[in-house]
C-alpha cells in the first residue's frame, strides 16, 4: 500500500471537465474523461508493440457485475485491440480475456470468482501451453448447488450446459465452452 501512496502522487491529476466524482457514470461519462491524462492513456492505450515485441502474454479477467469500471469497455477494448493484431486469432497469440458472469470488482457476489490465472499464465510463458477454460469454483449462491464449479471461457466463447437433463449443474465438468452463434466479433482473419 505504501509504494502505491509514493507513485500516485508522481502523476498528474486526472482531469475531467465537468467530472463531478460522486455522480459520475461509467456508462455514459467515459467521453468526458481527457484522452491525454496519464492515468487514462496508460490504461486504454493500443499501442503495446514493446511488450509484444518481447514476446509477453497476458491475460485479462473482468466481473460481468462489475459496479466500478464496466465490462463494455473492457469488452472494446480486447476488441479494438485485436483488430491491430490481425484479428482474434493474432491477439490471442499473447493474450487471453476471460469474463466471470457475476463476479463484481475483481470478486464476490454469487459467482465462480475463485480461479488460478497465475498458472496458465506461466505454463504459456514458460511451456507454450496456451490458456483454454480454466475451472473456477465460488459459495455465494443462495439458490441450489450453493457450491458451484464452472469453465471461465476465453473471450468471445461462453459456457453452456452440456450435461444430462437433471444433472449436477454446479459441475464444471458439465458445461464446454462454445462461441455463441449471435457473436459478431470483428476479425481479421
Amino acid at each position: 500500500m505504501l509504494a502505491l501512496l509514493r507513485v500516485a502522487p508522481l502523476l498528474p491529476p486526472l482531469r475531467c471537465a465537468p467530472c463531478p466524482p460522486l455522480t459520475f457514470n461509467f456508462n455514459s461519462d467515459l467521453d468526458k474523461l481527457n484522452k491525454n491524462s496519464v492515468l487514462v492513456t496508460y490504461s486504454t492505450s493500443l499501442d503495446i508493440k514493446k511488450f509484444t515485441r518481447r514476446g509477453g502474454k497476458i491475460i485479462w479477467y473482468h466481473g460481468l457485475s462489475d459496479p466500478g469500471p464496466p465490462v463494455l469497455g473492457t469488452i472494446r477494448y480486447y476488441t479494438e485491440m485485436a483488430q491491430q493484431y490481425g484479428g482474434l486469432k493474432g491477439a490471442q497469440s499473447f493474450s487471453r480475456l476471460y469474463l466471470v458472469p457475476n463476479m463484481g470488482h475483481c470478486s464476490g457476489g454469487p459467482a465462480t470468482d475463485q480461479f488460478d490465472l497465475l498458472s496458465p499464465l506461466v505454463s504459456w510463458v514458460e511451456q507454450g501451453a496456451e490458456p483454454d477454460a480454466i475451472v473456477a469454483s465460488g459459495t455465494n449462491f443462495t439458490s441450489q448447488p450453493t457450491t458451484r464449479s464452472r469453465p471461465l471461457c476465453p473471450y468471445p466463447e461462453e459456457a453452456r450446459y452440456v450435461g444430462s437433463p437433471g444433472g449436477d449443474l454446479g459441475n464444471a465438468a458439465n458445461y464446454t465452452c462454445i462461441e455463441p452463434p449471435h457473436h459478431e466479433f470483428l476479425d481479421g482473419d
